[in-house]
């Protein structure tokens, strides 16, 4: 199941039914609203992901409990939904915050395909967890990964002086942090594993997750955001399939933000590996990812 939630305000049962069967029948988790005051109420205590509002509510109601979601969530997507629509209301949803405005008599593919554009991060996220549980985790507690690791720790007599340079030297070879080697590490410099886990997480360069075989980094920097860093970000969630954050699930790369990588001249910039790619577009993107394996 997605475990996205969408909330329903519509007023005719037989609309409110088609609805539910094709959401539901895609895993998205159904909630309504009776009202108004209960739509208003339910965006306060459980905001939901989606909001499909009906605009033939009596006397406009529907158009200024748009103004008052938007107010309440200003992130949450708002679809608003009429029998008749007109291109004056529409622009007026619109102004108002509406993600966007359609026709009831419209088939459900077009609403569950409206849908999934405006919950396209959410879906993306959803999509890489249900993956990485499908994947099969590495571990490294055979006595051949083992001794690898202690070979590591042995270059510096096991000083826990040089725990950085272990972790880091480790990282480079499994090209992420396993529990089982920091466990290990801790139990062979007699150090406490609190300690291990608090560099491991301390320090932005660790991962205690796998990471890909390219690391991808997009600057969001104040030069880089203003020229269009975010929209860089946005174009590479949606050509690697994964929100920032995560690995795709050939493992080929590893995609994340940073604040700012010293060369705002270029901006927008990226990394890929350590190498820098200034002064980019959306539409150069694919091309440089094509050049790894």
């Amino acid at each position: 199941m997605l475990g996205l939630e969408v909330l329903i305000l519509e007023q005719e049962a037989g609309r409110r039914s088609d609805i539910e069967r094709a959401l539901s029948k895609e895993g998205y988790t159904v909630r309504f609203a009776q009202d108004g005051p209960s739509l208003l109420a339910e965006l306060g205590s459980h905001p939901p992901h989606l909001v499909i509002l009906d605009l033939d509510l009596p006397g406009n109601e529907g158009m200024a409990l748009l103004a008052t979601a938007r107010s309440l969530q200003p992130a949450l997507p708002v679809i608003c939904e009429t029998e008749l629509p007109e291109v004056e209301p529409a622009v007026e949803a619109m102004r108002r915050g509406a993600y966007n405005y359609v026709a009831k008599s419209g088939s459900a593919s077009y609403l569950l395909e409206t849908i999934s554009h405006a919950l396209e991060r959410e879906l993306m996220a959803v999509e890489t967890r249900q993956r990485a549980k499908e994947r099969r985790v590495r571990t490294f507690d055979d006595p051949e990964s083992l001794a690898a690791i202690d070979g590591i720790l042995s270059r510096h007599d096991y000083s826990d002086s040089m725990l950085i340079s272990y972790l880091q030297d480790i990282q480079k070879d499994l090209n992420y942090l396993p529990q089982d080697a920091l466990r290990f590490v801790a139990r062979r410099l007699n150090v406490s594993l609190p300690r291990v886990y608090g560099i491991a997480t301390f320090y932005k360069a660790f991962s205690l997750r796998p990471r890909g075989r390219h690391l991808v980094h997009v600057c969001l920097g104040t030069a880089c955001h203003v020229r269009g860093g975010q929209k860089l970000l946005e174009s590479f969630e949606r050509e690697l399939g994964v929100p920032s954050g995560e690995t795709t699930y050939d493992d080929r790369f590893s995609l994340e933000s940073v604040r700012c990588v010293g060369c705002c001249g270029l901006a927008p910039v990226f990394m890929v590996d350590g190498k820098f790619y200034g002064k980019m577009t959306q539409e150069k993107i694919p091309e440089v990812l094509s050049r790894y394996e």
